[in-house]
């Protein structure tokens, strides 16, 4: 468990980074907010995303941990789909808030999270490799 807490405070401070950067950058008010909620909204998916795939591979082993893993991993992807659509075209529908932002920011965090993801994955998973 300590390992999964500590690339869960790694994910979120993905999300920390990428805002900071967001709110550096030289933009418009409604571009920096967007991409302040979209670095804030993925690091939040990012940690959810880690947790049930930590949790989904848990206790197993070979072609079990395999299923486990692809499913946990499309579970993340249509979560962050969704989320990323929703939110985009919320931010659409404000005339003052830019979803390209949102989107840009969202996927630099995302991003970055899929290494963290994979190499949880691959720690805690016990497969047989076949020669």
């Amino acid at each position: 468990m300590k390992t999964l807490s500590s690339r869960l405070a790694l994910t979120l401070a993905l999300g920390g980074v990428v805002a900071g950067v967001v709110s550096l950058l030289p933009m418009d008010a409604g571009s920096r907010e967007s991409g302040l909620i979209g670095s804030v909204v993925a690091a939040v998916l990012g940690a959810v995303a880690l947790v049930l795939k930590t949790q989904l591979g848990r206790g197993l082993t070979g072609n079990g941990a395999l299923k486990a893993m692809m499913t946990a991993q499309g579970l993340a992807f249509l979560l962050r789909l969704v989320a990323v659509g929703v939110g985009a075209v919320v931010l659409k529908q404000n005339d003052t808030m830019s979803p390209m932002a949102f989107v840009i920011a969202f996927f630099a965090v995302s991003l970055a999270q899929q290494v963290l993801e994979t190499k949880s994955l691959l720690a805690g998973a016990t497969m047989k490799v076949i020669s």
